[in-house]
Order: C-alpha cells, then sequence, then structure tokens
C-alpha cells in the first residue's frame, strides 16, 4: 500500500523527507510516493517544474518513488485532477492516501472540487507544533476522511527559507541531501537574476 506526499518542493528538504519515513512507518506503508505540482494554480514561484522534479529523482531509494504525474495533466494543476488519474489503477471504492500539512488542510473546502476529494481520499495531516486540532476537527462532521498526526516530530525547515539562504549566498548543508544540494549550485537555482 503506497501513500502520495503531493507538494511543490520548491526544493525537497530533509524535512519532506524525514516526514515520509516517519508516516511510512506510523502507517505501514510499502512505499511514499512524492508528486510535485506541476503548476500550482496558487503559488507564483514554482516556474521551476523540471527542476524541482529532478531534484526529487535525487532522493528516491526503495521507500521514495517520485511520479510525474501532474506533468501530464491539464494545466493549471489540481489535486483532484490528479486523484481521478490515480484512481483509475485502483480497486473500486478504494482510497488514495494523500499527506498533506495541517495548513493546507485547513483550507481544504476552498480547493477544487472538495467533494470529489471528501470522496475518494484518505488524508494523514502533518501537525506542527502550536497547531490546534480543534480547527480541523468540524471537517470530519463535513465527511472528510483523515488522521492527525501528533506523534511525527518535524525538522522545522522551509523551502522557502532554504532558497532566501541561497539567495543569500549561505550555505545550506545539513538542510538538502548532499546531491540536492549540488543541483541547485550546478544549476544556479535560487540566485537572485
Amino acid at each position: 500500500m503506497e501513500c502520495y506526499y503531493f507538494g511543490t518542493f520548491n526544493p525537497v528538504h530533509k524535512g519532506h523527507i524525514k516526514t515520509a519515513f516517519a508516516v511510512k512507518k506510523l502507517f505501514g506503508f510499502d512505499k511514499i510516493i512524492f508528486v510535485p505540482v506541476y503548476s500550482p494554480c496558487h503559488k507564483k514561484d514554482c516556474s521551476n517544474s523540471i527542476d524541482r522534479l529532478n531534484m526529487l529523482k535525487l532522493i528516491e531509494n526503495d521507500d521514495i518513488r517520485v511520479s510525474d504525474i501532474e506533468f501530464k495533466l491539464p494545466k493549471p494543476s489540481y489535486s483532484y485532477r490528479t486523484i481521478e488519474e490515480l484512481l483509475k489503477n485502483k480497486k473500486e471504492n478504494e482510497k488514495i492516501n494523500f499527506i498533506i500539512g495541517f495548513d493546507a488542510f485547513i483550507d481544504i473546502e476552498n480547493w477544487k472540487n472538495p467533494e470529489f476529494l471528501k470522496k475518494n481520499v484518505h488524508f494523514i495531516v502533518l501537525k506542527r507544533r502550536g497547531e490546534k486540532r480543534e480547527e480541523i476537527e468540524k471537517l470530519k462532521e463535513k465527511g472528510f476522511d483523515f488522521v492527525i498526526t501528533d506523534e511525527i516530530d518535524m525538522i522545522d525547515i522551509s523551502s522557502s527559507e532554504i532558497r532566501q539562504k541561497v539567495t543569500s549566498g549561505e550555505d545550506i548543508k545539513g538542510l538538502v541531501d548532499e546531491k540536492v544540494k549540488g543541483y541547485i549550485l550546478e544549476n544556479g537555482l535560487y540566485r537572485r537574476d
């Protein structure tokens, strides 16, 4: 059984990787599949789709795989379209396991086609310290299928912080996989133009 980890991953960092392994272990998934959003409708600074995909491919192993499914679907990227496509390879009534951050999930009713997501997705909501369960418990009453992970000790790193460090010429050692760091530097990503 697999679980899908959607995000922009701009860039993928050690927090993402640690979270993937923790979710895999906690829920007994066979593998975690990272799904980089090709053309996010809500973010302006993600035009480097191919670079984000390539960086993810550098961290692939037996436990972590990468899917380019969103690169093959109509633009902009909407989660429900991706879920529709993934369901084509599933058994009838089987749901897609979907890792999502608390801050994104709290806004799920404003996503495109939330009723479809409600019916077809089991969300694994990543809760950070300070975020209150009560803020999303009402979504259970509305029919959303989810579990909140309190058990995962998340690394406090953000992709925007990493991009800023690269732009400022600071070292990002320890924040990203060494192969990802090499890719960023070799391709001149996140530098000022």
